[in-house]
């Protein structure tokens, strides 16, 4: 072999090493920066698992409440009845509640809902009085899809749409 044919060769040679060494410095990158990421993400799932492990006894706290408290479904009348009762602002001053009207009953996972549309008027003051002291976390009611809007009427007051929502547990069919 000549000396050109050998210098050729070893500059292919040489071509082909600093090649294959840049594709592996490529790959070897790649995969530092897949593991750095993995890496990050598994550091902040156990930053939070840590936060939730924090706050354990808290939630072991509330759901033993919720057990304890959370009123148990007996009827379809029973319950509707009860929502009804609720609707009607009977100990709310100042609130006038119309057009209710119940509701199915529907399932939420461990829960029955027995709900009931109506719309209430009054004041600002009294109607968010009275619906703040609807939700109260003993009385198991909520209220959703609200929608409020001034008195055509009289501008001090609002109307106030609403569906009130009051939660049951369901029973235990083995106990």
């Amino acid at each position: 072999m000549k000396a050109s044919e050998r210098l050729l060769l070893s500059l292919f040679a040489l071509l082909l090493l600093g090649g294959g060494a840049l594709v592996m410095w490529d790959l070897y990158r790649d995969r530092r920066d897949a593991l750095t990421d993995e890496r990050e993400m598994l550091e902040l799932e156990m930053v939070e698992i840590d936060a939730l492990l924090e706050d354990r006894e808290f939630w072991l706290e509330r759901a033993a409440w919720l057990e304890e408290n959370v009123p148990a479904f007996t009827s379809d009348d029973q319950v509707s009845n009860a929502v009804y009762q609720d609707a009607q602002a009977v100990d709310a001053q100042g609130v006038i509640t119309s057009g209710i009207q119940l509701l199915d009953t529907a399932e939420v996972a461990e829960y029955v809902l027995a709900r009931v549309s109506l719309t209430a008027s009054g004041t600002v003051e009294d109607v968010f009085g009275w619906l703040h002291e609807l939700q109260q976390p003993e009385s198991f009611r909520s209220v959703r899809n609200v929608r409020i809007s001034p008195d055509p009427e009289d501008e001090e007051l609002i109307i106030c749409e609403m569906e009130l929502v009051r939660w049951y547990a369901k029973q235990n069919p083995t106990g």
